[in-house]
């Protein structure tokens, strides 16, 4: 698998900013997404905000008078279409025994032509359905390792199973998991921009390490 640094340019069509754990800003040209607000974040902006589940951050307040989604659906707010899917904390294959776990929400949604999917908690192989209902995925923001549900293993199937353009690795130690992913020489950024969709890598997936803003 071959790895590249994504380099920023100053004039941005759509960018990426990473408040800790996981919570994200994706800002494109006339609207914000704010993904799982926290307290850390301190004041955050957005047409919309996505919750994962209901713990994570729904009594957090996002300026903008955003429209809040925290249930599984297909949805359009101001030009930006959104799937959320149902999926869990645990694993739900039938290989492994225990409970699913939690529920937790997949969103892929789209910004000024950028699909952008964001795994939540979950913590467990997507089934061929799930991938199919996710389709193109441009970003992948992914939470895996030590103090999350999903270990190295589990989260390398998931991402050669959607086969994102760009990797974003979330949680309390994004650094730990490029690491266990064999891509621990990716130099950190405060945003991630994209320029143009004609820019995205074409012939090789690439991750990006964002510092918390």
């Amino acid at each position: 698998m071959l790895l590249a640094v994504f380099t920023n340019n100053q004039n941005w069509f759509m960018e990426v900013t990473w408040h800790g754990d996981t919570c994200f800003t994706v800002k494109g040209r006339e609207k914000q997404v704010v993904i799982n607000p926290n307290k850390e974040a301190g004041n955050l902006k957005g047409n919309v905000v996505l919750l994962s589940s209901e713990e994570e951050g729904g009594n957090i307040e996002v300026e903008g008078n955003p429209r809040k989604f925290d249930w599984p659906g297909e949805y359009e707010v101001g030009g930006i279409p959104i799937m959320a899917f149902l999926a869990w904390t645990k694993s739900k294959s039938k290989e492994d025994a225990g409970e699913k776990g939690d529920t937790t929400l997949i969103f892929r949604f789209e910004v000024d032509g950028v699909k952008v999917c964001h795994l939540g908690d979950v913590g467990h192989v997507l089934t061929s359905d799930m991938v199919n209902e996710i389709g193109d995925v441009d970003v992948l923001m992914i939470k895996a390792g030590k103090d999350s549900n999903l270990d190295t293993k589990k989260a390398t199937e998931i991402i050669e199973a959607i086969e994102p353009r760009i990797v974003v690795p979330m949680g309390l130690n994004p650094e730990a998991v490029l690491k266990d992913l064999g891509a621990d020489k990716i130099e950190k950024q405060e945003k991630f921009v994209i320029k143009a969709v004609a820019d995205l890598p074409e012939s090789q997936m690439q991750y990006v390490l964002l510092a918390k803003v």
